[in-house]
């Protein structure tokens, strides 16, 4: 009988992480962060479904304040900033456009780089409703690293469905995510590496964007599952302390395996 994921533990894991502040964080002792809060309002909106959320995050006042607060405040990095601005979208709080746009056009000059240009196409689309390739021209600089990882295959991967351009090594790279499918059901940073959820989310969504499912979908299900731990949170593998990122991660794993089975 396979193991199933306990999502009232889940909910109750995620909102005791609720601060005064109105946000998210990563322990019941640390401060709210953009990146855990755009985990838990994630979290919050996948299992919504399944059983009841306390304080729904479209309607919670003190988080919008939150929200609000941060973003007038010094932003840092493209990837922390597509979190809060993407979670601002998601819960209808005003996003400064005309400031998006100027901060990505400074991330963008010089040498950018791969991720760089993965959240520009991304809070290009979602953010400010536009096309990514307005934002980052015709030909971005996509390429990966000679020692890559699943996830700057995902973010390749991802970044060129969002452009709308081919992947022109789509087999070999399926061939190699594949490989990164260990005996565990999970995936490694790279083939013959250690599994961990963030690195099987990755996988599983760059298989999916590639058309191509997993070697075994039923042992990455397995895997991920088993990562939930009494406290109801997920860790990033079954010995694993739980935390909100490894949740979110793992959320986000089974919905993947889910759409595959289809």
């Amino acid at each position: 009988m396979p193991r199933t994921v306990d999502y009232v533990k889940l909910v109750e894991f995620i909102a005791i992480r609720r601060k005064e502040s109105g946000g998210y964080g990563a322990t019941r002792r640390l401060p709210a962060t953009v990146e855990d809060t755009y985990e838990a309002v994630g979290l919050f909106a996948a299992v919504g479904e399944r059983v009841i959320v306390p304080e729904p995050p479209a309607d919670d006042a003190a988080l919008a304040d939150y929200l609000t607060r941060t973003q007038a405040k010094p932003w840092l990095g493209m990837a922390t900033t597509f979190q809060l601005l993407a979670t601002c979208r998601r819960l209808g709080v005003a996003v400064d456009l005309e400031r998006l746009r100027n901060y990505a056009d400074t991330a963008l000059t010089g040498s950018p780089g791969l991720e760089t240009s993965y959240f520009v196409a991304r809070v290009a689309q979602e953010v400010a409703g536009e096309e990514p390739a307005a934002w980052l021209g015709q030909n971005p600089d996509l390429t990966l690293p000679e020692q890559r990882s699943v996830t700057q295959v995902r973010m390749l991967v991802a970044a060129k469905a969002l452009l709308g351009q081919p992947v022109a090594e789509a087999a070999d790279l399926v061939d190699w995510l594949r490989r990164s499918q260990n005996g565990d059901g999970g995936f490694g940073f790279f083939p013959g590496t250690t599994s961990f959820i963030e690195n099987s989310h990755s996988a599983l969504a760059a298989l999916s964007l590639l058309g191509a499912p997993p070697v075994e979908p039923e042992e990455a299900r397995a895997f991920v599952v088993s990562c939930q731990t009494g406290r109801g949170g997920f860790g990033r593998s079954p010995r694993a302390a739980p935390f909100l990122d490894a949740s979110w991660h793992a959320i986000c794993s089974l919905q993947l395996l889910a759409a595959m089975d289809g």
